[in-house]
């Protein structure tokens, strides 16, 4: 048998949340040589009650006796909502860039070189198994980083809705986060602002005689497009009447009725961008042909 090579072995790791979280709470408590590790830090009460997002917990293991008792021991939850508390403390810390730290400990320059080297390895290690399981961090408009799943649609919306509104794009990445698994009410307040979002855009994409050439059209309306409207305007999201699809629908049925709304979404402001796209294909075509002619 071939023995595999240290790289081929990385290749082939599977994601494995229970292995993780205990890598990064051994990567925490690491002190590498020098006089403090990362607990140390957390531990210290007077640090601690200064960090913002603490939202009321007075120390380390506060949080994590929580985060431990909310989640299964050993599920992506858990390994992900530790994450996000380490990476935004990291953040908060901004140990290298100021004078924090060392107001609160006697940290000296060896000290640092080694938290320094302690953080590195951490913010690598959660990217390395963020990548292992399709999810990635992503910037809210807050500052603030949550860990969504990697989804291209969702990344080029988010993209496409950032050159006229920032906030609505991170919406977009925001629907992915593992917390809002079962979070209708805020699923529901997504899709609610994405409509509002698209609304001033129907006519646009219904005008789009290019788009009409893909996509098919009913009663000179693109069907996708007046499809969506339809889930938006029936399921709960923007009207409150008799006509509403979803009154008998379970929490589950909902939920997945809001999944499929949401890609119906992330399609329909592709297809916007497409209707810019392919008038521009049309032009080079004539520039083409235009250009052809003057040759010959």
């Amino acid at each position: 048998m071939v023995r595999e090579n240290y790289f081929e072995h990385l290749d082939n790791m599977k994601f494995d949340a229970k292995v993780e979280y205990n890598r990064l709470r051994e990567l925490v408590k690491l002190a590498d040589n020098g006089d403090y590790s990362f607990i140390d830090i957390f531990s210290h009460s007077d640090l601690f009650i200064k960090y913002p997002n603490r939202n009321g917990f007075i120390s380390y293991a506060d949080i994590i006796t929580y985060f431990e008792n909310r989640y299964i021991s050993g599920s992506d939850e858990l390994l992900f909502i530790f994450s996000e508390f380490i990476i935004d403390f990291l953040n908060y810390l901004d140990i290298f860039n100021s004078e924090l730290l060392s107001e609160y400990l006697p940290v000296n320059e060896e000290s640092y070189t080694a938290l320094e080297g302690i953080e590195i390895g951490i913010r690598k290690n959660v990217s390395r198994f963020l990548d292992l399981s399709n999810h990635e961090l992503v910037k809210l408009e807050n500052g603030r980083q949550i860990i969504v799943e990697k989804n291209v649609y969702a990344s080029q919306v988010s993209q496409i809705i950032s050159e006229t509104n920032i906030q609505e794009a991170m919406k977009v990445l925001e629907y992915d986060h593992f917390e809002n698994k079962g979070n209708i009410q805020r699923k529901q307040e997504i899709l609610i602002s994405l409509a509002s979002y698209l609304e001033p855009l129907r006519a646009e994409l219904n005008s789009s005689e290019e788009l009409k050439e893909v996509l098919k059209v009913n009663n000179k309306k693109i069907i996708a497009v007046e499809k969506l409207f339809e889930m938006f305007n029936q399921f709960g999201l923007r009207h409150n009447n008799n006509k509403q699809y979803h009154a008998d629908l379970t929490d589950e049925e909902l939920e997945q009725w809001y999944d499929d709304i949401y890609t119906s979404t992330l399609f329909v402001i592709l297809s916007l961008d497409e209707a810019r796209i392919l008038p521009k294909l049309a032009q080079a075509r004539v520039d083409w042909a235009e250009q052809k002619k003057q040759i010959e």
